[in-house]
């Protein structure tokens, strides 16, 4: 058996890599914007928290069985299924990525991303851009990458308004040459036959193009002769509701219903809210992401805090699989100063934003390969039957509330949301004790075949993770180049993703 091109580059570049950061273009667009109030109901009742069960108490050596989703609960107590929006049509995965980091590109490298991509099982990419000229030049690239490949992963624009100008007719007809382009190539994600288009941002309700809010929108839609099937991320003050836009949009996209913002568990409250207040003509696109950690000085973008996200990934995935929500949108394949990029560390050092140190040498691609079982899931309600088995574990390096001694930046704003824990999801073949060892802690698992989340609690120490069957270890195990330590130099909340592959095919190859 061949690996896959998804396989090669996670094994080539899982464990090592280091860079210095450097001047980043078009990078950091996001100072503040997420930090808005935007939801219409606060996260403040938890629907499901972490997929997990059993936690190991520190200090001992456990045999725990895992939670097999899709029936997640959080320390033991079980969890209610949220309301669904009842959405029983074709459901979408798309992927968030920013052009902003891709300044360095050539067509290999789109090539290469949208090969990982499509493995990952996504539908269609956003592209996030804004209006600089080389950003629309890589985008190019992108297309010229999908037809290279005949991929089948589409394309749409996602225009990030915060630096995109919105003042008159002239800003208008930019963003409609966009649409206008590419809204009959057929690697164009459509829906309807027309060209489906997003946004970061873009509600200015004092004015639109000019215009009022909807307004300028719909001048923008008249300028598009195939129509656009618009679905923006817009972000509403306590003063401005759904229902002022519901009319000049196909639907709408809730960005912030991909973490906690308040240090509730995050929750399927705001996604129901939002479906319920589009109506059921419209569509509605729900936000999953695995983390958020920012830490930039004062004196920079003065951006620094993390959100609660214990094992935000699994749970939003199961969250958004329970309510049948009809899209679904990965936030982010490589922001990487947000830390929440599910694929590889930037490929070059001009691809990483400015002084991110917590970026170095951390590979997010463990997450990538472990998101097609949750597609797969959120779309047909199981993951395929597998004959090899993955898991893959995220951890800081650091507990909560380390004091690092060298970092010039305060410690982030919302580290007493978060947990000193190991977050660990198996995707395997058959049934399996998993092993973690962490310090001088030890817990094992009792997995069963499919899609299974396991959370251990951590201390100072090597991670290390191994498999289990019959007594027998079955391919080894992998002890991760990063220790956590008690006294870390400079905060990161970044988390480190590890991965342990097992194919018997591979093995037997090699007897």
């Amino acid at each position: 058996m061949r690996p896959s091109a998804f396989f090669t580059l996670l094994c080539a570049t899982v464990l090592s890599f280091h860079s210095s950061p450097v001047f980043a273009r078009g990078a950091h667009r996001r100072a503040v914007s997420h930090r808005r109030d935007v939801l219409l109901s606060a996260n403040s009742s938890a629907i499901a928290s972490a997929t997990s069960t059993g936690v190991v108490e520190p200090s001992s050596t456990g045999n725990t069985t895992a939670t097999s989703l899709p029936t997640p609960t959080s320390a033991g107590t079980p969890s209610a299924k949220p309301t669904s929006i009842g959405f029983n049509g074709t459901k979408h995965a798309l992927v968030h990525f920013m052009v902003g980091n891709s300044y360095t590109y050539r067509l290999a490298d789109w090539m290469t991303e949208l090969t990982l991509i499509e493995e990952a099982g996504f539908d269609a990419v956003a592209l996030n851009l804004g209006p600089d000229c080389w950003q629309k030049a890589s985008a190019d690239l992108a297309y010229k990458a999908a037809a290279a490949l005949g991929s089948k992963v589409k394309l749409f624009w996602s225009f990030d308004m915060s630096t995109f100008p919105q003042g008159g007719d002239a800003d208008a007809a930019k963003i409609a040459s966009y649409i206008n382009e590419y809204a009959t190539n057929e690697h164009t994600f459509t829906v309807d036959g027309r060209p489906f288009v997003s946004t970061f941002s873009g509600d200015q309700w004092s004015s639109s193009f000019g215009r009022s809010m909807c307004g300028g929108w719909d001048y923008v839609r008249s300028l598009v002769p195939t129509d656009m099937y618009f679905v923006p991320a817009f972000f509403f003050p306590d003063n401005q509701t759904i229902a002022g836009v519901v009319d000049c949009v196909e639907g709408l996209f809730q960005w912030n219903s991909a973490w906690s913002l308040d240090g509730s568990p995050v929750s399927a409250n705001t996604d129901i809210s939002w479906a319920e207040q589009l109506g059921p003509n419209k569509t509605y696109i729900a936000g999953v992401s695995p983390t958020f950690f920012t830490h930039y000085p004062v004196y920079g973008l003065n951006k620094n805090f993390v959100y609660r996200s214990e094992n935000n990934y699994a749970t939003r995935w199961q969250q958004v699989t329970d309510i049948d929500s009809p899209m679904v949108e990965v936030i982010t394949w490589n922001d990487y100063g947000e830390s929440h990029y599910i694929g590889s560390r930037p490929s070059s050092v001009q691809l990483q934003p400015t002084n991110t140190t917590w970026v170095n040498g951390n590979n997010h691609l463990p997450w990538a390969r472990i998101t097609k079982p949750f597609i797969q899931q959120y779309k047909t309600g199981s993951p395929d039957v597998l004959e090899s088995d993955l898991i893959i574990w995220e951890y800081r390096t650091h507990p909560a509330n380390a004091t690092a001694t060298k970092d010039v930046v305060d410690r982030p704003t919302g580290v007493e949301t978060l947990k000193d824990e190991i977050y660990i999801t198996a995707y395997l073949s058959d049934s399996a004790e998993v092993r973690v060892e962490v310090g001088s802690l030890t817990a094992i698992f009792q997995a069963s075949p499919g899609l299974n989340t396991f959370v251990q609690p951590f201390e100072p120490g090597s991670v290390t993770v191994g498999m289990w069957r019959d007594g027998e270890n079955v391919g080894g195990t992998l002890t991760g180049e990063r220790v956590i330590l008690a006294e870390p130099e400079l905060y990161d909340y970044n988390p480190v993703v590890e991965q342990f592959f097992h194919d018997p095919v591979w093995e037997s190859c090699s007897a």
